[in-house]
């Protein structure tokens, strides 16, 4: 049975839900978990980067969220964050939260969207048509930088 996944975009109010989510699922893999709780903005979203953020709720909770950032030109956007409640990972919210992610970045105009994810979540990505562009230098590790063409350039 499918779970009833509703989209809807993000309130102050889930500022707070959303940073303690982001923690939850960052240290979910038990990577990096000291050097995390000693960063601040490991628990937090940024309040400018509440006019981007897909939040997805399941029974009226939130299960996950999606920021979709402006890229360096018109033509990219940037996946910046994309986080879901550990207890309901591969329950396609996840999915979900993309394809939305997606679908905004091409109302906004670009053909392309660019993220630099966690390892673990490589899979995902190229399951989704992101290509691996290079790897980059994150705080704590290398990470994959990927990318996906989201329609024709015309």
């Amino acid at each position: 049975m499918k779970m009833q996944i509703h989209l809807r975009e993000a309130r102050e109010a889930d500022l707070t839900e959303l940073g303690e989510l982001k923690f939850r699922a960052s240290v979910a893999w038990g990577d990096f978990v000291e050097e995390l709780q000693n960063l601040p903005d490991a628990r937090q979203v940024s309040q400018e980067h509440l006019p981007h953020i897909i939040v997805a709720e399941l029974e009226g909770t939130i299960a996950g969220f999606v920021t979709i950032l402006p890229g360096d030109d018109a033509s990219q956007a940037e996946l910046e964050d994309l986080f879901v409640a550990p207890s309901l990972w591969r329950n396609g919210v996840g999915a979900q939260l993309l394809a939305a992610a997606e679908a905004r970045a091409v109302v906004l105009g670009a053909a392309r969207m660019h993220v630099v994810a966690n390892e673990r979540a490589r899979l995902f990505y190229e399951a989704a048509g992101y290509r691996l562009i290079g790897m980059v230098q994150t705080d704590f590790a290398s990470a994959p930088e990927l990318a996906k063409s989201l329609r024709p350039v015309q």
